[in-house]
């Protein structure tokens, strides 16, 4: 990208103060952030929010290892989550009200793992019921949660999400953000 992406500005804020008060608004408590690099211009731009925030030193091993810090972390806090929930801040697309609607499907199917479903493939965001915990905490650093998404026995519940699938990864991806952004504002 050439600068944070999570710090780039969409509708008046940061992609992700916008991810933390879509995941606020959806009723998810607590919200914990996971910060790797730049931690310190991240954790100031989320200092206001209501949120705990986590280091984790290893973020160059890969995703997993934020999920596995993440997961230590609600342990820690000794919570009685029933789930948790993996969000990223560069899908800017997905709202409190899909959030919610996932978390409201959680809690009406057997399968431990809802995940949104956007270009044939489940992803995130991503539901996972507290039986998970431990599988999480034990992902491989340079995979993340994508095989227990897509290459594991687990039933996983798609959520048709079309947002999804705009994920900003690249400058050309946020101007076609902005610009998309633009022209409903217009009409």
């Amino acid at each position: 990208m050439g600068s944070l992406k999570q710090l780039l500005s969409f509708r008046g804020r940061t992609l992700l103060e916008h991810a933390v008060q879509q995941t606020l608004a959806a009723g998810f408590h607590p919200v914990i952030v996971v910060v790797g690099a730049e931690a310190p211009a991240i954790r100031n731009a989320i200092a206001a929010q209501p949120v705990e925030i986590v280091q984790n030193d290893e973020w160059r091993s890969g995703m997993g290892s934020s999920i596995a810090a993440g997961i230590r972390k609600l342990r820690d806090m000794g919570t009685d989550s029933a789930a948790v929930a993996m969000i990223a801040a560069d899908q800017p697309l997905i709202t409190a009200g899909h959030l919610g609607a996932m978390r409201k499907l959680l809690h009406t199917v057997p399968s431990p793992i809802i995940a949104a479903q956007y270009n044939g493939i489940a992803g995130i965001p991503a539901l996972f019921k507290r039986e998970l915990f431990t599988a999480l905490a034990d992902l491989a650093p340079e995979t993340g949660a994508r095989d227990l998404l897509r290459n594991s026995d687990l039933p996983v519940t798609l959520f048709p999400l079309r947002e999804g699938a705009l994920d900003v990864d690249t400058p050309e991806d946020f101007e076609a953000l902005t610009s998309a952004a633009e022209a409903r504002r217009q009409t």
